[in-house]
């Protein structure tokens, strides 16, 4: 049995490709919009069914945000059967392309054709820390909310590296400053929180507040 994602903005195609994998014993969400899940969410399923021509954010531009940080197979169904879509769809991260109206079975053949094939490592084994709509690439050293990179000073991300890779405990301004400062540093500890302070209005435009004060202690990541 596998988790499947479908997202396509036709309810009567949700309803249909929903029973027909549900029938296959596979655990089927479907979803309108992407808006309605995030990025760690995502990574959860074995592999992803996605319309192209959808209102507002297209399937194409969808498989572009999420396939940096996806590592599961990503099936088109779309009616755009012509060459360059089929193209596009597949450059830029697509497994697969299948034009509307399909057969059924060929659906189902191709869904399970991927799962065997499917040898992908995840991304837990991969560098990253995802949070909701918030991924940290360790290795490049950049933070992306909602599938766009944030512009952070190093020591901001250092500070957000910190608390964010120890979610659930509680630093002290003393604690982050010996952590993302060197000893021959000539900052006072003061700066902490007005790297703090900035570091919430840029998570604050995405409506986020991830970087909480606990009164008389320090700072948390929750």
């Amino acid at each position: 049995m596998a988790k499947i994602l479908a997202i396509d903005d036709d309810a009567a195609i949700l309803r249909l490709v929903g029973k027909m994998l549900e029938l296959k014993k596979h655990k089927v969400t479907t979803l309108q919009s992407i808006k309605d899940i995030t990025i760690e969410e995502i990574n959860k399923y074995n592999l992803i069914l996605l319309d192209v021509m959808m209102p507002g954010e297209d399937g194409f531009k969808i498989c572009e945000k999420i396939r940096p940080v996806i590592d599961i197979p990503i099936i088109f169904m779309t009616a755009k059967s012509d060459e360059n879509s089929i193209i596009e769809g597949l450059s830029i991260g697509g497994d697969d392309y299948i034009v509307k109206p399909f057969s059924i079975h060929e659906v189902n053949a191709r869904i399970e054709s991927h799962l065997r094939r499917e040898a992908r490592p995840r991304n837990r084994t991969k560098s990253v820390f995802i949070d909701g709509n918030i991924l940290i690439d360790l290795e490049a050293k950049k933070i992306s909310i909602q599938g766009e990179e944030v512009s952070f000073t190093k020591t901001q991300y250092r500070i957000c590296e910190l608390l964010a890779l120890h979610k659930g405990k509680t630093f002290s301004k003393e604690d982050i400053y010996e952590s993302v400062y060197s000893i021959e540093s000539d900052s006072q500890i003061s700066t902490i929180v007005e790297h703090i302070r900035v570091i919430r209005k840029k998570f604050a435009q995405f409506n986020l507040t991830p970087i909480n004060t606990v009164w008389g202690v320090g700072y948390i990541w929750e």
